[in-house]
């Protein structure tokens, strides 16, 4: 293999690390504020897949296209969370209760929202067919524009991320908060709109990747199964509630997968993936980059 077929694959495996690492990202959003794993948010990636398409064959322009279809996962999301979500997380039985409560319930609205992608779209896999200029050439290699496009959005997305987390109320606000729920509210925090924030911004952030996603292979009913376990391994490794992680995590699957595929078969890419989950987890239970929590369940 040489130097210019490893700077390709690096180049793809950075691209596809971006988008597991955006959704890992949400999943790790969610359970740092909410202390919960959200099990329909790869449905809410296929959402946002499916939102862009709309507007983009309307002749809106890719980019205000991906930014209004995330705006609008985002607001379905927080109707989702107000009307289904909340009741439960104010039941009672203490949090073992709840947790699994809001686990089966995710399990459900994934399996309602899959069936109402079949039922809206059929089974047909559908296509951007954007264009994003001619490819760039690389010695014997031309890759297409579109990773390019697809690291330059991760990579604002996460200087966005990290501006809000270190340089404003709001991120402050977040970071309490996932680290002490009850301590914050004492202080003034208002703690069910920053999860409510927190649950919004993981639907953008999983929309985003959905539609950017889409441009690498299509968009259909399911094609966030794959992605969702991916994310999740991403999650896991990053070390799970550990956004920053989370991103680190995709790029390292991202990275592994592509080389690795093409050392060892594309066939084998999946179980390269698990089997860095396991053997992170042997090594470091909590993750390559441990958030620091008072409990987490």
């Amino acid at each position: 293999m040489g130097p210019t077929m490893l700077f390709d694959l690096l180049i793809v495996g950075i691209s596809i690390g971006v988008l597991y690492g955006l959704l890992a990202l949400s999943v790790s959003l969610i359970y740092a504020s909410l202390d919960i794993i959200h099990f329909a948010q790869g449905e809410l990636y296929t959402m946002g897949a499916f939102l862009g398409l709309i507007l983009f064959r309307f002749h809106i322009p890719f980019i205000p296209a991906m930014i209004l279809a995330a705006a609008g996962t985002a607001a379905f999301a927080y109707l989702l969370l107000k009307t289904i979500y909340n009741p439960i997380l104010k039941i009672s039985g203490g949090f073992s209760v709840r947790g699994l409560t809001f686990v089966v319930a995710g399990f459900g609205m994934a399996n309602i929202l899959q069936n109402s992608y079949w039922v809206a779209w059929g089974v047909v896999s559908q296509s951007y067919n954007a264009s994003f200029g001619s490819g760039i050439s690389l010695g014997s290699m031309t890759l297409q524009p579109v990773y390019f496009i697809i690291m330059a959005v991760g990579i604002v997305l996460m200087c966005l991320l990290g501006f809000l987390f270190k340089k404003t109320k709001i991120g402050l606000a977040m970071r309490a908060v996932s680290y002490n729920k009850e301590l914050s509210s004492i202080m003034g925090i208002h703690v069910g709109a920053v999860m409510a924030l927190a649950f919004c911004m993981a639907a953008f952030f999983s929309s985003v990747a959905g539609v950017l996603g889409a441009q690498l292979t299509y968009v259909r009913y399911d094609m966030a199964a794959t992605m969702l376990l991916k994310a999740f391994c991403s999650a896991v490794i990053g070390g799970m509630g550990n956004v920053f992680g989370a991103m680190l995590g995709g790029l390292m699957i991202g990275i592994v997968e592509s080389v690795g595929g093409y050392l060892i078969g594309a066939q084998y890419k999946d179980v390269i993936s698990y089997a860095i989950m396991v053997l992170v987890l042997l090594i470091r239970p909590s993750g390559l980059f441990k958030m620091k929590t008072a409990q987490k369940a």
